[in-house]
């Protein structure tokens, strides 16, 4: 009796029967920007205190009443512009491996890449280093899983489906690897590392605005520019190689470029869940199969998930606040189990 395993359909299958208007390829982008900047300018007036909106506006330029100016310009302005860019950073880190993987359920959270970050970054606080190297660990472990992921796949085969299944296997290691870190770390440390694996965004300053940029400037443009050959790709690699793409080498080009953009995120943010899950989906759906419009889509639907949720978080349960990553894992849960559901019928 052999047990077969059902296939999912690729990304691009999912995308390639729906036609698209040139002209929604370009306005559906736009649209979601305009509502990224209204949510920014809503958040800036959004907190402890409420700030109006023109005074908020004035104040972010550095004008007007002093305390205005210190609380938009330092606590507000920095939160916002590293919640727009991680969720950007997640969204196009998602879209990549879910088209290299040719499967809709890859995300850097679930292939093991945040789970490296993860780890390293809880092994960094628990060695006492210095708060603003915790960004450089946290790279390092996703550059570090993103390794082993390609070593572990290329022995196996580099097929989409065992990428999945290696990646899972990865998260489930560096899962494991956190939980003992976390239970071996000194007592005075434990609150920092908690506070770092919820996914806050609290307290985040113009150094991480700085290295967020820094890093999306550089991992952005590369995402942009492996289009491509991601689009043969996504069609198989048989048809990949007859029109001149070299696989192997775009695979691990692509997954590096995945890796860092969800290293950026996970650096200065923590491990924000299922954004890079469900912020592709949504593009897809919008805008149809991978295109630069798709990718700019996909990061901007990233960046208001991030942006809301951080949001919600802190007036949800007010002067509680929540982490940003408490509430995209409770949104982004009942998505994935609809997800799984949905595949499930085909």
């Amino acid at each position: 009796m052999s047990i077969t395993t059902p296939t999912l359909p690729s990304p691009a299958e999912e995308t390639a029967r729906r036609p698209l208007l040139p002209a929604r390829r370009l306005l559906l982008p736009a649209a979601l920007a305009l509502a990224v900047l209204a949510g920014m300018v809503l958040a800036l007036t959004m907190g402890s205190s409420q700030i109006p909106l023109w005074r908020a506006l004035t104040a972010a330029l550095g004008v007007g009443e002093g305390g205005d100016v210190f609380v938009v310009r330092e606590l507000r302005l920095p939160r916002i512009l590293v919640a727009v860019a991680v969720g950007g950073c997640l969204g196009a880190s998602g879209l990549l491996l879910q088209g290299l993987m040719r499967n809709p359920l890859a995300s850097p959270d679930i292939v093991g890449v945040t789970g490296g970050a993860s780890l390293a970054t809880v092994v960094a606080i628990g060695a006492g280093t210095a708060p603003v190297l915790l960004p450089v660990a946290a790279g390092a472990g996703a550059l570090l899983a993103t390794a082993v992921l390609h070593r572990l796949a290329h022995h196996t085969g580099s097929g989409g489906a065992r990428l999945v299944l290696v990646g899972i296997g990865l998260h489930a290691i560096t899962n494991a690897g956190v939980t003992l870190v976390i239970a071996r770390i000194p007592v005075d440390r434990l609150g920092a590392a908690e506070v770092w694996l919820a996914g806050s965004l609290h307290a985040r300053t113009w150094v991480h605005v700085t290295a967020v940029l820094v890093g999306a400037a550089v991992t952005v443009p590369l995402a942009f520019w492996l289009l491509r050959r991601l689009g043969a790709l996504e069609l198989g690699d048989e048809l990949a190689v007859g029109v001149g793409v070299p696989v192997t080498r775009t695979r691990t080009a692509l997954l590096v470029a995945s890796a860092l953009l969800a290293g950026v995120a996970v650096a200065v943010a923590g491990p924000i869940g299922f954004v890079a899950l469900g912020a592709p989906h949504i593009a897809r759906r919008l805008v149809g199969p991978t295109s630069p419009a798709t990718l700019a889509t996909a990061a901007l639907v990233g960046a208001l998930l991030v942006l809301a949720a951080d949001l919600i978080g802190q007036r949800l349960l007010a002067p509680t606040a929540l982490p940003a990553g408490v509430v995209t894992a409770a949104l982004g849960a009942p998505y994935l189990l609809w997800l799984l559901h949905r595949m499930g019928r085909r």
